[in-house]
């Protein structure tokens, strides 16, 4: 989920439920069967995913009129940024990356958008989901981690062996994706109670060192997230 919600906003986050298919992917995706963030839902794609960033008028009016009008099956997170309730980033699954651009360049997406009082233009990223964690959680913010790596399976593997460093700090792993452009380029999301600390961990002299044997390219471009109504 790429971007500072807190200056324009990226993300990421909506983060999925998986069926059992025969497909050849099902086999290499990771066992995981409940949204990001959510409560269990039906199968809608479990492999592609696209944040929605935008300011609205109201968030309760809005959310509204998003509840009414979006396919529960899609919804995975809803988050706002710390700063302004009302600019908000929402991860849902795709159907399929081209099904999901094709539907927010429709007419009548742009108008219900504006109906349910979204104001400017929205900003869209689309992301390959890696990893979706299966457990809830009732952690207050999100922290999105993204970056460039040399390769995804020599940065998993370090990035799998430093799971007690994050642990100590209470990072909570939520998701892994890659860009749908540029699978290269990695976008983790954490849950956290304390954001501050969240970042001082992630920005550490250990971890960056970690990070560069792992084949890290750039520095690590942070997006800060609030759950509303916590």
């Amino acid at each position: 989920m790429k971007g500072k919600i807190y200056s324009l906003c990226l993300v990421w986050t909506i983060l999925m439920a998986v069926s059992c298919t025969s497909d050849k992917r099902q086999g290499a995706q990771v066992d995981d069967e409940t949204a990001f963030d959510s409560v269990q839902l039906p199968a809608y794609s479990g492999y592609t995913a696209v944040a929605v960033t935008h300011s609205v008028k109201d968030f309760d009016s809005w959310l509204k009129a998003y509840t009414d009008a979006s396919e529960p099956a899609s919804r995975l997170s809803i988050y706002a940024s710390p700063d302004d309730p009302n600019l908000i980033t929402v991860f849902e699954l795709t159907k399929s990356h081209e099904d999901a651009k094709n539907n927010f360049t429709s007419d009548k997406l742009k108008e219900v958008m504006r109906n349910a009082g979204v104001l400017g233009e929205p900003k869209y990223q689309y992301f390959d989901v890696r990893y979706r964690a299966t457990n809830p959680t009732n952690k207050v913010y999100r922290l999105g981690v993204t970056h460039r790596v040399e390769s995804y399976e020599r940065w998993k593997k370090i990035f799998d062996e430093d799971e007690v460093i994050r642990a100590e700090a209470q990072l909570e792993l939520r998701a892994i994706s890659t860009n749908a452009d540029d699978p290269l380029i990695i976008n983790v999301m954490f849950a956290t109670d304390d954001i501050e600390k969240a970042k001082n961990v992630i920005n550490s002299g250990e971890l960056k060192k970690r990070m560069k044997e792992a084949g890290v390219l750039t520095e690590p471009d942070l997006s800060v997230f609030r759950v509303p109504g916590k």
